[in-house]
């Protein structure tokens, strides 16, 4: 099969080596951290600790937080820092309507993509620059709110933002100089680890720059090379940071996107609940039901419920309320969406852990036939044993 953009079994009958690869790499990453941004991380954490501002995380969560703001800036700050004008807040604000009413979804969507390419990707930008101002910043977090794509990474740029506040220009020019410099080393570092799973990518995007010019997909199905490298570590990266919580949890359900179904989706027979849908077994061959009894068929802290999420559901739904067991669930969707997923769980409180889809083929936004896509059932069964 012709990858569109990614395929974590180039030329393989699996994803394994992909797995191998990517964590030999982020163990690499964390290495060359400590040789660049971990004096500015363990700085930021004093400051968090001083000020009371949360209890402290693991610190693969803010290696991925720092390299995420020096890899967005570099692709996406010359495009917000030309954007003067725009509804910035209701755009942001539309991106969390579309979760709570999924009967005007559509409609939503597309006044999202005429907005996104209205105001926030004018047709020419200037340079960005390498030494941002706190006020270059904080409009570019405006931006990537706004574009609905990057609110949970916002979030957290904002409270760096707070930090970078306190230091003299000195201080500031040194930090942001470490962090363009690491940026520049995962680059070239992951172009030769992780090359070899997004070989087509550059030329996806050179052919379909038109068909997403006026879509609220623009930005999810637009990304670079570069920033699909970020999140198949940021992947891992998290996984690592949330693992211990996850073990904790009394019932496990994996998360699934619904381009894993045999059928299409007004053929589908599953069930709505309020987290998603439930497969009804209409099909015996489809792999969301083979899941589904596999995830019966085992036992202990190894059984899981499965449960087909659609586009932009509200994952605070999986959150526990008082007295209610905690449930740790298993997410997977493409490289370009499950890093941000993964942070918004976190931001409920959902003990959680991601499985990457082998591949894209969604017919709502890759493409237009539909390719029912699936992940390596190894990885899932380490991942529900918190073992990886």
């Amino acid at each position: 099969m012709q990858a569109i953009t990614y395929t974590l079994k180039p030329g393989q009958p699996n994803s394994e080596a992909y797995y191998r690869d990517v964590r030999d790499f982020t163990k690499t990453v964390i290495k060359q951290a400590r040789f660049t941004i971990t004096p500015v991380i363990d700085d930021y954490t004093r400051y968090l600790r001083t000020y009371n501002l949360e209890e402290l995380r693991h610190p693969e969560e803010y290696i991925l937080e720092i390299l995420s703001f020096g890899i967005l800036w570099r692709q996406y700050a010359a495009k917000a820092l030309k954007v003067k004008h725009a509804p910035f807040v209701t755009m942001a604000r539309m991106s969390e309507w579309r979760k709570e009413h999924q009967k005007v979804k559509p409609l939503i969507d597309f006044g999202r993509g005429i907005l996104l390419t209205a105001f926030l990707f004018p047709e020419t930008s200037d340079q960005r620059p390498d030494v941002p101002t706190l006020e270059q910043v904080d409009h570019v977090c405006k931006w990537f709110e706004a574009t609905g794509e990057f609110r949970e990474q916002a979030l957290r740029f904002i409270r760096w933002r707070a930090y970078w506040g306190t230091k003299i220009n000195t201080e500031l020019y040194n930090i942001f100089m470490l962090i363009e410099e690491f940026t520049d080393w995962f680059k070239e570092a992951s172009e030769k680890a992780l090359g070899k799973y997004t070989g087509n990518v550059d030329a996806f995007l050179e052919s379909s720059e038109k068909k997403y010019r006026w879509r609220e997909d623009r930005v999810s199905c637009t990304r670079s090379r570069l920033e699909y490298h970020l999140n198949m570590v940021g992947a891992e990266l998290l996984n690592d940071a949330f693992r211990e919580d996850f073990s904790k949890g009394e019932t496990k359900a994996v998360l699934i996107p619904g381009c894993m179904r045999g059928r299409p989706a007004e053929k589908c027979e599953a069930v709505k609940v309020k987290e998603g849908l439930i497969c009804s077994d209409c099909l015996p061959g489809c792999r969301v039901n083979k899941l589904r009894k596999e995830g019966k068929r085992r036992t202990g802290s190894e059984a899981f419920d499965v449960y087909i999420i659609p586009h932009a559901s509200d994952l605070s739904l999986w959150s526990s309320k008082p007295g209610e067991p905690v449930r740790s669930v298993v997410a997977s969707a493409c490289v370009t969406t499950l890093v941000e997923g993964g942070w918004e769980l976190k931001r409920y409180n959902v003990p959680a852990q991601c499985v990457l889809l082998d591949y894209c083929g969604c017919s709502k936004h890759w493409s237009e036939k539909g390719i029912t896509t699936s992940f390596n059932m190894d990885e899932l069964t380490r991942r529900v044993k918190a073992t990886a």
